[in-house]
């Protein structure tokens, strides 16, 4: 099944709207979303045997220490999807296993929004429930490892948008 054109159109005109302007004032901590969708590249770990390289889409849900996603990942010319669940912390580390069309999968996952990155490195401190989007641009990076079949252990990074 091919449809990256219209996913990737979707995801960037979503990446592209302004956010409404309820979500612009701060929030309550408790009631900050953690749905992350993300697109980007993968990359095969094995050079010789691996399944070569593509794009993934990605939906994340985190709440506290659990997480839950799916994606999507399309290679040169095979496709795999997955289902996840895991623990973690928010969305600085998140450990996951699932399941897949290719079998069982483990994965670690790591999303960095860009303001928190930005303010590390100036020192400057911001509101960081302030759902502006600036604070909703999100660089995501994830390695996977196939337990069935490791043509397809990879390494994905991409950008996303924090619901």
């Amino acid at each position: 099944m091919r449809f990256q054109g219209p996913a990737l159109a979707a995801l960037l005109l979503s990446l592209l709207l302004p956010a409404p302007a309820a979500f612009a004032a701060p929030l309550d901590p408790s009631l900050v979303p953690k749905l992350l969708l993300s697109a980007g590249r993968v990359d095969s770990r094995r050079d010789d045997t691996g399944v070569g390289t593509g794009y993934f889409l990605d939906a994340n849900y985190t709440r506290s220490f659990l997480n839950l996603g799916i994606v999507h990942k399309d290679f040169d010319n095979e496709t795999v999807d997955t289902a996840f669940a895991g623990v973690g912390f928010s969305n600085l580390l998140q450990l996951q296993a699932g399941l897949s069309t290719e079998g069982t999968v483990y994965r670690i996952r790591h999303d960095l929004n860009l303001t928190y990155l930005a303010d590390f490195f100036t020192g400057t401190k911001r509101n960081r429930y302030n759902m502006s989007l600036g604070n909703r641009i999100t660089w995501t990076v994830a390695m996977e490892n196939y337990e069935d079949d490791e043509r397809f252990d990879n390494f994905s990074i991409g950008f996303g948008l924090l619901y």
